[in-house]
């Protein structure tokens, strides 16, 4: 804030509130000016904001209009910061009402908290291994349970009774059960489709675990496979792990984009495989940094990472595996513990 010339930083995301001050409340606004701090909330949270906020005075303003109380602390400042991305056109007017004749003061602050959430602290990557190692635990039991002819969102709510059995805190996004022909869908949400007797289905699920959340992928097949099949699910594996072997710090989130894409291209499959390599996870399911063709950023130790190739073919199906990798200080390590060999049924 200092270096920017900026006197204070409106924070409103919620993901970076936590990250900054712990509290969990689903309604907050976070006013950060030098050597104080100022978390805004209503009075549902009263308790809870007392429990969980660290590093910061709590507020609950009259009537719970937050952006007015803000406004109001900040009256005597004339340079302030702003989440571009986050901040709502209605909001920033809430704001400026109370803070007349400064707009010109209002700067942009962008992606200041997420690229300190990027690289995640060793109690972090505790907690993400714990939400990993939780999500891969109901694989198998959930797997063993499917049969032909059961509907895809039954196989999601027997998944997702597991993840809360378990211990889990919510769903980290939408459940992925995607079968036949459907699992060429890259984010194809399970519906009443049944599973056919032959062919892959593609499991792509995450849990909220201590606030921080899992990602994975597997595609299991139906029946007996057949050339195709195996041949498919075996370029993809080798491309997820050429994509692991790059990851290191310093090496180009492009660049590790590069070694999957290569992988299936050599295989053939290389138009098949129409997303991004991955992104980091943490507080969210998609953070920074984000291993892209068009990527920029440099990896770095700490940073925890998807790595899901996938190849989707129109009318047939479509196989993604994917793991949740830490960047070590000499390479990589895989925390998602579940195996990567073809699992048939």
């Amino acid at each position: 804030m200092a270096s920017a010339g900026l006197e204070g930083l409106v924070v409103a995301h919620l993901p970076n509130i936590r990250y900054l001050t712990g509290f969990s409340g689903s309604n907050a606004l976070l006013l950060l000016e030098l050597g104080r701090a100022t978390l805004y909330t209503d009075g549902r949270y009263r308790e809870q904001a007392g429990q969980e906020v660290e590093a910061a005075r709590v507020a609950i303003p009259a009537q719970g209009n937050l952006w007015k109380a803000a406004a109001q602390r900040a009256a005597k400042l004339r340079r302030l910061g702003f989440e571009p991305e986050r901040v709502t056109v209605a909001q920033r007017g809430r704001f400026l009402a109370q803070w007349p004749g400064k707009a010109a003061g209002l700067r942009e602050a962008s992606g200041w908290t997420e690229a300190l959430r990027a690289v995640k602290q060793p109690e972090e990557v505790a907690a993400i291994r714990r939400a990993v190692e939780l999500a891969a635990g109901v694989f198998a039991p959930t797997v063993a349970a499917m049969r032909p002819g059961m509907a895809e969102t039954a196989v999601a709510g027997q998944l997702e009774y597991r993840l809360r059995q378990a211990g889990g805190e919510g769903l980290a996004f939408d459940t992925i059960i995607a079968s036949g022909p459907r699992s060429a869908r890259v984010h194809g949400r399970p519906t009443a489709a049944r599973l056919p007797a032959r062919g892959f289905v593609v499991m792509d699920y995450g849990v909220i675990l201590g606030g921080y959340v899992s990602d994975m992928t597997r595609t299991v097949h139906l029946g007996r496979p057949g050339t195709r099949a195996r041949a498919v699910y075996a370029a993809v594996r080798e491309a997820q792990a050429a994509a692991i072997a790059a990851v290191r710090p310093g090496a180009a989130g492009a660049a590790v984009d590069a070694a999957a894409r290569q992988s299936l291209r050599r295989a053939g499959l290389g138009a098949y495989f129409p997303h991004s390599t991955g992104h980091g996870v943490g507080l969210e399911i998609h953070e920074a940094p984000r291993l892209a063709a068009t990527s920029t950023e440099e990896l770095v130790a700490g940073q925890v990472i998807t790595v899901e190739p996938g190849v989707y073919i129109p009318g047939w199906g479509g196989v993604r595996i994917e793991d949740v990798v830490l960047v070590t200080a000499d390479g990589a390590e895989v925390l998602t513990p579940t195996p990567k060999e073809m699992l048939t049924l």
